[in-house]
């Protein structure tokens, strides 16, 4: 969906479509993260005890919480009208609103969705999930190809966000009722909610709130470093609208990792299984790193022809290349978070989050003069490694070992470089051989092969270690079917 962005609507409507979006992921986040997740623990911890009315107490103290929530913040919107205007422009206030409906719509589903997470019915929230993205890819195709002007497409997009958002919704509603669970008043269990859900919900709030700050800051600053205001906000939309997403991509498969991991560890913190909850964390640990560095020299190694065949931009691959090591601190940042979180350490995962965040305004702040938009790089880079190594250091307090990922960290770094080389070597052999595409193919292909057999012969990573949940994810469904046949 970002190639048909940046091909349709062009840099400087998709910057102003991605300042929009970032003004409306402050909003949608108070209703987005943290209820969600601690329905998810709640959920998970219910499930050990077989209470399905606590489940829905849970659920419905989780939905009237988040549609209150979402109703002040939609009369909020109205009320900070010229404030917004005046910050940006007419057009990214009118996005804001297309994009509104779907902070109630998220209240709604992120509920439903969370219990589903916590009973692992992976499934049916992944069905809900590719229904939104296929809704929304085919409006972007119907909509913004057939829009008159750039801008009015990406004023379209926000409609095809919140349409598709109410695609899933109905998705999730259906399936959490068909798996029969229920909905109960919420008593005493609504201060519960609230009071594990807000700490989750003020570190993602913070961290939304950075964006738009960041989406005014970064083009001022390069304005002031001389470049013009439309060069500035198409340079931002580059890094943000074409850059960031690939760097997010390890980011897809960690995320659902934790999402079938994280009910688990919070059932083992209830059975204080502590055996088990290690070997989780390490699985995980380990996991994320191989993922994350599977990129890695694909990027360094290709980064420019990347962007330059999806997007038709050398500018967004050779920012892409140049930033391609800090996906491994997003990566380690993201799966460490949801342990703390497992492990009821919201609060202290919200702390380090804050002291990380310091170094990204400074950076944004001072560095765009210097080193213009990489200056977004190198406050990224330097805010989520201090924080994630700050929640690592946690989590090997906590589990009263040493050492989780210090090693395989610092082999794969070694083993990424000449991986990377070989990549940049066969692109510049290919280029004038074989279409662009081919050459893209091969290389990273190459590129991605060295350093799995370079893992693999210093046995940095084996496949059981990586994939040893996935296993025991299949053995807990069979054995469950195995129970239902008995039942029936």
């Amino acid at each position: 969906m970002r190639i048909v962005l940046s091909r349709v609507l062009g840099a400087e409507a998709l910057g102003t479509y991605q300042i929009a979006q970032s003004f409306f992921y402050v909003l949608v986040t108070v209703v987005a993260s943290g209820l969600p997740s601690t329905i998810s623990h709640l959920s998970a911890r219910y499930k050990v005890t077989s209470d399905k009315e606590a489940e829905g107490r849970a659920v419905s103290s989780s939905l009237i919480i988040g549609i209150s929530i979402s109703v002040i913040l939609e009369i909020l919107l109205f009320c900070v009208k010229d404030l917004i205007i005046n910050a940006t422009t007419v057009e990214v206030y009118t996005i804001i609103l297309c994009l509104s409906p779907s902070i109630l719509i998220t209240a709604i589903y992120g509920s439903f969705r969370g219990a589903l997470w916590g009973k692992q019915k992976h499934t049916q929230n992944c069905l809900a999930e590719i229904g939104e993205q296929l809704t929304r890819l085919v409006l972007f195709f119907i909509l913004l190809t057939t829009a008159p002007t750039p801008m009015i497409g990406a004023i379209r997009a926000g409609l095809c966000y919140s349409i598709s958002c109410l695609v899933s919704m109905f998705i999730v509603i259906i399936f959490y009722f068909k798996s029969g669970s229920v909905l109960r008043k919420p008593g005493k269990t609504f201060k519960t909610v609230f009071k594990q859900s807000w700490p989750i919900t003020l570190l993602h709030l913070v961290s939304s709130i950075a964006q738009p700050i960041i989406s005014i800051i970064i083009p001022y600053e390069l304005q002031c470093a001389g470049y013009t205001e439309t060069q500035a906000i198409g340079l931002f939309g580059i890094i943000t609208g074409m850059t960031l997403p690939l760097l997010t991509l390890p980011d897809t498969l960690i995320g659902s990792y934790s999402t079938a991991l994280i009910p688990e560890i919070s059932a083992n913190v209830v059975k204080k299984d502590t055996e088990e909850l290690t070997n989780q964390v390490k699985s995980a640990m380990t996991f994320t790193l191989f993922i994350c560095f599977c990129f890695v020299p694909i990027y360094i190694g290709v980064g420019e022809e990347i962007g330059s065949f999806l997007f038709n931009n050398t500018t967004s691959g050779h920012l892409l290349a140049k930033a391609a090591f800090i996906m491994i601190p997003m990566g380690l940042s993201n799966i460490t978070q949801n342990i703390l979180n497992s492990l009821n350490m919201e609060f202290k995962s919200f702390k380090n989050y804050i002291i990380g965040s310091v170094f990204m305004f400074l950076s944004i702040i001072f560095l765009p003069r210097f080193i213009g938009v990489n200056a977004l790089i190198v406050g990224m880079g330097s805010s989520i490694l201090i924080s994630s190594v700050l929640n690592i250091l946690m989590i090997e307090k906590y589990l009263q070992i040493k050492g989780i990922i210090w090693k395989p960290l610092a082999l794969m770094s070694i083993f990424a470089l000449p991986s990377s080389l070989i990549g940049s070597f066969m692109s510049g052999v290919l280029k004038c051989l074989v279409p662009q595409f081919f050459e893209i193919a091969i290389s990273a292909g190459i590129s991605l092969l060295s350093f799995i057999i370079l893992c693999s012969v210093f046995n940095v990573v084996s496949i059981s270690t990586i994939f040893v949940s996935l296993k025991r994810f299949k053995k807990t469904r069979i054995m469950r079917k195995r129970q239902k046949k008995m039942l029936v």
